[in-house]
């Protein structure tokens, strides 16, 4: 590829204790004439590495103590900020080897034709991929859909293309670690135009040993909120269920009523109580919001009537589409309410709590 198709470029390559593939990766990017920084995230091996990478005119940005993948791409896109006026995209690339030069220079093309938003190398997982990367992708891409509404065909690639114009806006996103990057991925919905999604090879080397992600760990710092979000809706889910179905098979069997009523009355009951402790706990321990109470127990409260009103709907329709009786009626209500769960969670965290400051803080939620 010619030197002038990347010209604007600068590639940011991350590292901690990196080893010769890093030193490789930079003789290669080298012959492509593209311009390179390296930011050493605190490492305590490697050295020789990053000595090599200065004796070749390469510019390293070091961190005295080890502060995640975040921070380092973080005082990446300051220094080139600072220092490369030229500048029109920044491609990021890991330093284990794991981005092959051409998809790199693929991906930098691509971007500069991209001003809009992210350009994404995206590996396809076919072919012999580790069971941890394949089944950790493939579930945070689930999640991170769900959460989004975003179709991320790799949600962990570390191979993007970041217009200029989008670098004061990466530095303002919160978190320091592995989250930051889904951060980046979540605030593409903001961007004037969807990431681009470019296909590229799938490489893992050694079974991805050198790889620093956590899936478990990291995964939970990633969705912390998420997750949060379910189990107090499971809990709440068991007792607003067992009130419905007490509240119901007592109200038909001790009333005339017609069964729409029975389960409007017994809907009612069981809402009026798991509703009240939900409230408390996603205030609390999901969202962890500093919103006004008032404000947020009233619009907590006018979206739980308007789900229970659709769910009232879909529930008391499908029973008498079905002809459904007794527990029948409970399942139809489950499925229904599993569909509005997702719609909940998504307006309670930016209508209701919002976003404070300990949530960006922590980096726990998308």
């Amino acid at each position: 590829m010619k030197t002038e198709a990347l010209k604007g470029t600068v590639v940011l390559v991350p590292a901690y204790n990196p080893d010769g593939k890093l030193t490789a990766l930079l003789d290669e990017l080298g012959k492509l004439g593209v311009r390179v920084v390296v930011v050493d995230d605190g490492s305590e091996k490697g050295r020789e590495v990053f000595e090599a990478a200065r004796e070749r005119g390469i510019p390293v940005v070091a961190h005295a103590r080890n502060r995640g993948k975040g921070a380092a791409l973080k005082t990446g896109f300051k220094w080139i900020l600072e220092n490369c006026a030229d500048c029109r995209s920044v491609v990021t690339a890991d330093a284990d080897g794991q981005h092959r030069p051409g998809d790199i220079a693929r991906v930098a093309v691509a971007s500069l034709g991209h001003p809009g938003g992210l350009t994404l190398g995206v590996r396809s997982f076919t072919g012999k991929v580790p069971l941890r990367s394949r089944f950790g992708n493939w579930w945070t891409r689930q999640f991170f859909f769900l959460a989004t509404r975003l179709r991320i065909g790799d949600t962990q690639t570390g191979l993007r293309g970041i217009p200029a114009g989008l670098l004061q806006e990466m530095l303002a996103l919160p978190g320091e670690r592995y989250e930051y990057e889904m951060r980046m991925l979540a605030d593409a919905r903001r961007h004037a135009a969807p990431p681009l999604q470019i296909p590229i090879e799938t490489v893992y080397i050694e079974e991805n040993a050198s790889s620093h992600f956590n899936p478990l760990r990291d995964s939970i710092r990633i969705y912390g909120a998420l997750l949060k979000f379910c189990i107090s809706s499971v809990a709440c889910f068991l007792i607003d269920n067992a009130v419905f179905t007490l509240v119901f098979v007592a109200a038909t069997n001790a009333t005339q009523c017609k069964r729409a009523t029975c389960v409007l009355v017994a809907m009612v009951a069981a809402r009026a109580l798991s509703a009240s402790a939900n409230y408390l706990f996603n205030r609390v321990v999901v969202f962890r919001s500093d919103a006004s109470r008032v404000a947020s127990f009233a619009k907590y409260w006018l979206l739980a009537g308007a789900i229970m009103l659709g769910g009232y709907v879909c529930t008391a329709a499908l029973s008498r589409l079905f002809d459904a009786r007794g527990l029948a009626v409970t399942c139809i209500k489950i499925v229904v309410e599993t569909a509005l769960f997702f719609v909940s969670y998504g307006v309670q965290k930016r209508w209701i709590f919002g976003a404070t400051a300990r949530d960006a803080q922590s980096g726990a939620e998308i």
